[in-house]
């Protein structure tokens, strides 16, 4: 198979990405050309200290060679991250929550990514062609008679489609909603939600990702399934003052029970969540001991200052 040629600009990304990963990045290529893009053709990992980026699909490999690029280095950026840390005890849950979870981040931060690719030319008319082509091709028209399983796949698809043509909605709602109306009206309810504040600080990325987990289970809902509660199943990096981070975490948290387990003790996890909002930020395991043990360590964790509490634990945070 002859390696594709990747065009200047992307050529450029890698080497700025490799300013980040100094162990050097590799990519791998498939051999399926689909005839369509779509955000999940590539996926990037690391291997033995190496950045691998596994190209899946050929249709425009300077387009989803970039994506991955532009995904890696937000990593870098001081914006929110998250980390699952439970697990249920039911594989397969686990699977569909953590994969929706990642999703459902991955596409709020294409509004960073998209942003940059049409910055440096990437999306054109020619891409944004491919695009749509590839979400009508994916996607199998609602039903008219009954629900299929199809409706959370369409919904998260359709929110990523909003935001790729964000500025272009007019020109590819009619056909979504003729389409897909139910999920449509869902993914512009999502939409809605994340873009009401702009996504100009670390604050407001966090505001607006843990908008979406909550008005997703409202989407869930809306079609009869069960709520997902990423809030409470998804940890995400709080951004604190100077002035919280002094304060004891009984002023900022709330630490619950769960029946589910931490997954690295593999003991009964706690969700430390924050007041304000529910979101959870961070999990430990049960304390060992006595009950009378477990609850004196709960009372030296309330009075522990914020900052060096979630220090202690290696939770990471950012600074407002």
């Amino acid at each position: 198979m002859t390696e594709p040629q990747l065009n200047e600009k992307v050529q450029q990304l890698i080497k700025k990405a490799e300013e980040l990963q100094p162990n050097g990045i590799e990519i791998q290529y498939h051999d399926e050309k689909s005839g369509f893009v779509r955000h999940d053709q590539a996926q990037h990992f690391l291997r033995n200290g190496k950045l691998v980026i596994d190209v899946l699909d050929q249709t425009d490999v300077n387009y989803i060679v970039s994506h991955e690029l532009l995904h890696f280095m937000l990593m870098f950026e001081k914006l929110p991250q998250i980390a699952f840390n439970l697990e249920s005890g039911q594989q397969k849950l686990d699977t569909k929550y953590t994969a929706t979870g990642m999703e459902l981040y991955d596409i709020l931060m294409h509004f960073f990514v998209y942003n940059r690719q049409r910055e440096l030319g990437l999306i054109d008319a020619r891409v944004e062609d491919l695009y749509f082509k590839g979400i009508l091709a994916v996607l199998k028209p609602e039903p008219q008679d009954h629900q299929d399983d199809w409706m959370l796949l369409r919904t998260v698809n359709l929110l990523d489609t909003l935001i790729f043509f964000k500025d272009q909605q007019d020109n590819i709602l009619p056909k979504l909603r003729e389409l897909y109306p139910k999920a449509t009206a869902q993914a512009e309810k999502l939409y809605a939600i994340v873009t009401a504040k702009p996504l100009d600080s670390a604050f407001n990325v966090r505001r607006a990702i843990v908008k979406l987990y909550k008005e997703f289970d409202n989407a869930l809902r809306s079609y009869g399934l069960y709520e997902m509660n990423l809030n409470t199943y998804v940890s995400l990096t709080p951004i604190l003052s100077e002035r919280q981070l002094r304060l004891e975490v009984r002023q900022l948290f709330e630490i619950f029970h769960t029946d589910m387990k931490e997954n690295l003790h593999f003991r009964t996890a706690y969700i430390g969540r924050m007041k304000s909002d529910q979101q959870n930020v961070f999990v430990i395991p049960e304390p060992k001991g006595s009950e009378q043990q477990r609850s004196v360590e709960f009372r030296h964790i309330y009075e522990t200052s914020v900052g060096k509490y979630l220090d202690s634990i290696d939770v990471p945070y950012l600074k407002r």
